[in-house]
């Protein structure tokens, strides 16, 4: 038996599609404000860089031809001293004299170091190893403040009786003072802890007095590498050009006692000359901060790229100003050219970073730059703000219009359904028309409505149609069997008067059974359904039934061969035995039409594992196109070539199908597996005992 496949779909219902459809769109709303919020963004990043220009330019024309404010030297310095300037950091607090430089705290990474660049003095040339020393300076409250951080591999502390102080290791500082008198000292020390410091003679060898000098303090501390060494003095020593210099003096044989070594923080060729010192201006810094820019980091450099005044904090994330003594060249470039403008650079926090320049004059001359550099951490704040605002907005929009929709989908879906589930059952199981009205959505002003009410016109049309389909059959019988009467009998008085040929009155009587058979067909074809729903249903046992018919069939049609295979009681089914007798009759009628000569037709009776009796009529014969097999039991389509002189209108087996489905059952039709004829399997359920 062959089984048909039915191909399911995937509904995607109305409220999903119009849900989906919409969501695509709704979706974009927060593209948009986040490319809304980008480009307003960068408005306002541009925006602030043009404010940090105008700022720059301002706090430039206040410092215009304000040379004293940079405390430029009267004498003009070559460009070795000007290399060579030393940086004083500006201190926030007092450092304590311990040696160990914690109160530096993040200075200590500004350390500027001093090596064999810096050698002014070997008497070994170079057979053994010269120290090395880092320098950090620093002032606080007119006082300067310096770490000496020296990398000696052999310490050699003074020998209490040596009246020459040039015979252990030493930090010698040579400065300029008010008189501008060159004044040296050095500090030395027998042991770690309080140093000692005097004033020295032009060759350092013997002090200038013998007393130390107390108001230059110095603590010496052990280290892995060497020693550190902690001093502090009062500012008001240096002349107003503020020059001064230090220098390390290594000895490295406590016997010998000889300095075999100097390192200092100007190289040899210096003629005489000492390290400028590069100190903050405090005038600087009162102008910048009366300038009210205390939300930006206001940097004020000279024309070497050299800090003079910083007007910030640490928290803007940037080190420009703050812990450095010279700015990046990039960032002044243009300034110190003559030339405003404004650089940008993202910060890991995705933050940007905007800095404005602008050049300092001193009447043509360029002088120096002011920079003015502040992030969008503010611009930013109030962007995600607003940002936070837009989705908030944008998600309850999106969530009042799913909402919306999906409410207005379910509606739309659930009116649709109604005028579905009301045309569906305007037609019985058998599709013919019950009912001509559909009330679903008649009242609505909406193409729903037009449907609905589209499709009661359709179906009123369609009744009056069907009606007139049924009537016909009627029609036919009452006014096709008037006149073939009336030929019958015509036929038979002529007959019985032998005044006319035998065979003209012989096709004139097939023709009259012809016509005959035809309105009886078309009549029982139209009426089964009422015929049936007439019948009294009772318990029978179809085995037995089976057993009887092919006896019978076998003794009607002596030129054909019947047989059955089954049980021959057992087997009962509910429903009336002369219709399940008319059902076999039709089949059996198409089953000796298409049976091979001499084939025999087989009843086959088996009970399967649903508890249905199914009963197999298979004949040997010509196959069935596979295009028409399942429309053979619609009615009026007929395959096969019957008996000459009796219709084939295709009714059979349109009656048989709906004998079976009054009795709860299925009746199929399919070319047998070995292609060899054609099979009618009727499956019926089986009444349980």
């Amino acid at each position: 038996m062959l089984s048909g496949h039915k191909k399911i779909r995937r509904r995607l219902s109305l409220s999903l599609q119009i849900i989906a459809f919409s969501a695509v769109f709704l979706m974009a709303l927060p593209w948009l404000g986040n490319r809304y919020m980008n480009e307003m963004k960068e408005f306002l990043v541009q925006g602030q860089g043009d404010a940090q220009l105008l700022a720059a330019q301002a706090i430039a024309t206040v410092l215009h031809n304000r040379s004293d404010l940079f405390n430029v030297s009267n004498v003009p310095s070559d460009s070795l001293i000007e290399a060579s300037s030393l940086y004083v950091y500006p201190l926030d607090q007092r450092i304590v004299l311990d040696g160990f430089g914690s109160d530096w705290n993040l200075l200590l990474s500004q350390k500027r170091e001093f090596g064999a660049e810096s050698l002014v003095y070997d008497r070994t040339a170079g057979s053994v190893p010269a120290a090395t020393f880092g320098l950090l300076l620093g002032a606080y409250n007119k006082h300067l403040y310096g770490l000496v951080s020296v990398n000696d591999a052999s310490l050699v502390y003074r020998h209490p009786q040596y009246t020459r102080l040039d015979s252990s290791d030493q930090i010698r500082i040579e400065l300029v003072d008010k008189n501008a008198e060159t004044k040296r000292y050095v500090i030395i020390t027998e042991a770690p802890g309080t140093a000692s410091v005097y004033a020295m003679s032009d060759d350092w060898a013997k002090p200038v007095t013998g007393q130390p000098v107390y108001k230059l303090n110095a603590i010496w501390r052990v280290t892995e590498k060497g020693y550190d060494v902690e001093f502090r003095f009062p500012l008001d020593w240096l002349s107003d050009d503020q020059h001064l210099m230090i220098s390390v003096a290594d000895v490295n044989s406590d016997t010998e006692r000889n300095i075999d070594s100097v390192v200092a923080t100007l190289p040899d060729d210096n003629a005489g000359a000492l390290n400028k010192l590069i100190i903050r201006s405090p005038e600087l810094d009162r102008i910048i901060k009366g300038l009210g820019y205390a939300d930006a980091n206001v940097c004020i450099v000279d024309q070497f790229r050299r800090v003079r005044a910083v007007l910030g904090s640490n928290a803007l994330q940037s080190k420009l100003c703050t812990l450095t003594d010279k700015v990046a060249p990039d960032l002044v470039a243009k300034a110190l050219l003559g030339k405003s403008d404004v650089v940008r650079s993202n910060l890991e926090s995705g933050e940007t970073l905007v800095l404005a320049s602008h050049p300092i004059y001193q009447d043509k001359e360029i002088h120096g730059a002011v920079l003015v550099e502040k992030n969008s951490a503010t611009i930013l704040s109030k962007q995600e703000n607003s940002l936070n605002k837009i989705i908030f907005a944008t998600t309850i929009v999106f969530i009042i219009a799913i909402v919306g929709l999906l409410l207005f989908s379910s509606l739309l879906a659930y009116r649709i359904r109604n005028l579905q589930k009301e045309v569906a059952t305007a037609f019985d199981l058998d599709g013919r028309l019950i009912k001509e009205t559909i009330n679903a959505s008649s009242n609505a002003n909406d193409e729903v409505g037009e449907l609905s009410r589209g499709f009661s016109i359709l179906l009123s049309q369609l009744k009056s149609y069907t009606g007139f389909l049924e009537s016909v059959p009627r029609t036919l019988r009452h006014e096709i069997l008037n006149p073939l009467n009336t030929i019958s009998m015509a036929l038979q008085k002529m007959n019985a008067d032998n005044a006319f040929d035998e065979k003209l009155i012989k096709s004139a009587n097939t023709a009259s059974r012809q016509l005959e058979l035809i309105v009886h067909s078309l009549t029982e074809a139209a009426h089964i359904e009422d015929a049936l729903s007439q019948d009294e249903k009772e318990s029978f046992d179809l085995s037995e039934l089976l057993t009887e018919y092919v006896s019978n069939i076998n003794l009607k049609h002596t030129d054909q061969t019947f047989t059955y295979t089954g049980p021959e009681s057992g087997i009962s089914i509910e429903g009336n035995d002369l219709r399940i007798t008319q059902l076999l009759d039709k089949i059996k009628d198409n089953a000796i039409d298409f049976a091979d000569k001499d084939s025999a037709i087989t009843f086959e009776l088996t009970n399967n594992y649903k508890n249905q009796a199914v009963l197999s009529i298979c004949n040997k014969g010509p196959l069935i196109p596979e295009e028409i097999i399942n429309n053979l039991c619609s009615g009026i389509i007929s395959h096969r070539q019957g008996v000459i002189g009796e219709p084939h209108l295709g009714i059979g087996l349109y009656v048989a199908s709906k004998i079976a489905k009054y009795h709860n059952g299925m009746l199929n039709i399919f070319n047998a597996n070995n292609n060899d004829g054609v099979c009618v399997v009727i499956e019926l359920p089986v009444v349980l005992k």
